[in-house]
């Protein structure tokens, strides 16, 4: 058995494990190989690995690399308002409401770009309603009333920040 192999097999937690990993110099097949006996020998888990991973500075720096590329070709690329601007009227927010939900795993139904389409805006407009919409839901609580909600979100993200819930009177 190799020495980098021992330090692999011989590692105590995930992140020591991702860690000696990156230092070996063994393949890709070779690792997969290891990391099935470790994680047999030790009890952990493939999701272990992975948020150690994550927690790997080596490895975010490469997840990270060319991120302000692929944003800026993905927000090119799912641009659906022409060159217009949208005016958010009242029938708008509720149909953006309706559509702005979440599964039981936190996840949107629908996507910032599927939303974009369907209003033809952009997703940072989507993204900024989204934004207003949990700052409004944070400052109201659960059970306001959906007018309620939708005359907050008419106003802007920023009178909603610094007049709170007095914000709406001083509008009118």
């Amino acid at each position: 058995m190799k020495k980098a192999e021992r330090m692999i097999l011989e590692s105590r937690t995930p992140d020591e494990y991702v860690e000696n990993s990156l230092k070996s110099r063994l393949s890709p097949a070779e690792k997969a190989k290891l990391a099935r006996l470790w994680m047999q020998g030790t009890g952990f888990n493939r999701e272990d690995i992975i948020h150690a991973r994550n927690r790997s500075e080596y490895w975010r720096k490469r997840k990270m690399a060319g991120t302000r590329e692929r944003t800026k070709r993905r927000m090119a690329q799912h641009d659906y308002s022409k060159g217009k601007t949208i005016v958010w009227t009242r029938e708008n927010i509720a149909e953006f409401l309706s559509l702005n939900r979440k599964d039981a795993y936190g996840r949107y139904l629908y996507r910032d770009w599927e939303l974009a389409a369907l209003f033809s805006t952009s997703i940072p407009s989507i993204q900024y309603l989204r934004r207003k919409f949990n700052k409004v839901s944070k400052m109201l609580g659960p059970g306001a009333r959906r007018d309620k909600v939708i005359d907050y979100m008419s106003c802007s993200e920023l009178v909603l920040q610094r007049g709170g819930p007095k914000a709406l009177k001083s509008k009118r």
